[in-house]
């Protein structure tokens, strides 16, 4: 969406994607105001993780950490604990938070 997005990586990609369909149109871009998509953030999520997952549109690798909410690449950061209830996604900073180190113990309790 922005211009020279070819110098951006695949979670930069997805982070422009991410704002833009918040409201935050890129630089170089231009659309009538009453065109610009206004999705909450767990909207746009759903939307990403609907064409990552789904429809291959877009890496399905870039996820997003369900304690703070921001984005990030798994093959290069953060944890993945799918099992039980959420949380199941962890940013490298979120894996030394309470909730990592809840949801890991509760699986080593049921080993």
């Amino acid at each position: 969406m922005s211009t020279g997005t070819e110098d951006l990586s695949d979670l930069e990609r997805i982070e422009e994607l991410f704002a833009f369909l918040q409201g935050s149109v890129p630089e170089g871009c231009h659309l009538q105001p009453d065109k610009v998509p206004k999705l909450t953030d767990a909207q746009a999520w759903t939307v990403i993780w609907y064409l990552g997952e789904l429809h291959w549109q877009v890496t399905d690798y870039i996820e997003r950490c369900n304690v703070c909410g921001g984005l990030f690449d798994s093959n290069v950061e953060g944890a993945c604990l799918d099992y039980g209830e959420a949380p199941y996604h962890f940013c490298e900073a979120c894996t030394c938070s309470i909730e990592y180190e809840t949801k890991q113990a509760t699986e080593d309790a049921a080993e």
